[in-house]
């Protein structure tokens, strides 16, 4: 059925081509007397995107302009008027301390959730590890054992010298004599076994094997004879023999130790003075033509008789 002239007058049919602007807009429909759609202004001369019709009515509709967002000084006074609030909101609840003191916390170097820098580790440090695979020895104190038995008279300097004792040599006990070896260092880093300052006792073999022996496996002490200091002047010694020589005798200290060689033990710290002070008749001259005055035979066998011919 065809329509009439009377079904014209009714608005326009959506998709019939643009309406005409000096219409009458049915109820309930923004005007847009002025030529410009309700939804937003377009910008330059860009023609709308409807073209004159009114946008479907299940699409949203675009937000109404407001204007320019506030300035950095408008966010100042809201955050301010905020962080007001709230200190009035907590002195209000009596929690004035309870800020006061997160206050205090958050400025501490070391607060919750940031850790302290690393000690540095020394050398002494408890932290201080070694290396994978490498193991530290305990430092030993005192006497240490000999990994193999004296074989030599020379052997039992180490017992003066670096604190050794050896296990396999016989102690010192049961009945006297207790034989032992007489070592001088003087001070030059040597050492060498005096065998004849026990001429006093006799000179039978038993004698010599206990104050002297030559077998190191039947020594039970090592008495250690060090020149610790020196003093005046106490005469000038000359001498002929290879070439003409004065040598200077000094006065000296000394030190007697007496170790057992089985055990490392000490049995005896005796200071002692060069009360030798006549000239010896042979003698190791130094580049300085300095000698010192010794201890004399019978000295050093008064100061060893106890512990030789007493009882262990």
């Amino acid at each position: 059925m065809t329509g009439t002239g009377a079904d014209s007058g009714a608005g326009p049919v959506p998709g019939a081509g643009p309406a005409d602007p000096s219409a009458p807009h049915p109820p309930g429909q923004p005007s847009s007397s002025y030529g410009t759609p309700p939804y937003a202004p377009q910008a330059g001369d860009q023609p709308p995107p409807y073209a004159g019709e009114q946008p479907p009515p299940f699409l949203p509709q675009p937000p109404v302009a407001w204007g320019p967002p506030p300035g950095p000084r408008n966010r100042t006074l809201v955050v301010a008027a905020v962080i007001v609030g709230v200190v009035l909101l907590v002195g209000c609840l009596g929690l004035t301390g309870g800020v006061l003191l997160l206050r205090s916390a958050t400025t501490t170097a070391s607060g919750p959730g940031r850790e302290a820098p690393p000690a540095p580790i020394s050398e002494r440090s408890p932290a201080a590890t070694a290396a994978p695979g490498a193991s530290e020895e305990p430092v030993q104190e005192g006497p240490q054992a000999s990994e193999y038995p004296a074989e030599e008279i020379s052997d039992l300097n180490r017992v003066c010298d670096d604190g050794v004792f050896y296990p396999q040599s016989p102690k010192r006990a049961g009945t006297a004599p207790h034989p032992v070896v007489l070592l001088i260092g003087d001070g030059s880093g040597l050492r060498y076994q005096n065998g004849t300052y026990y001429f006093s006792q006799g000179l039978s073999k038993k004698v010599e094997q206990t104050w002297a022996p030559e077998a190191p496996a039947k020594v039970q002490m090592v008495a250690c004879l060090d020149r610790v200091s020196s003093g005046a002047t106490i005469r000038r010694c000359k001498y002929d023999d290879p070439k003409p020589l004065t040598l200077t005798l000094l006065k000296a200290s000394w030190r007697l130790r007496v170790y057992e060689v089985a055990t490392g033990r000490k049995l005896l710290d005796k200071p002692m003075t060069g009360d030798d002070r006549a000239c010896p008749y042979v003698v190791l001259a130094g580049p300085d033509k300095k000698i010192y005055a010794e201890v004399s035979d019978r000295a050093a066998v008064a100061a060893l008789r106890k512990l030789v011919n007493g009882s262990a």
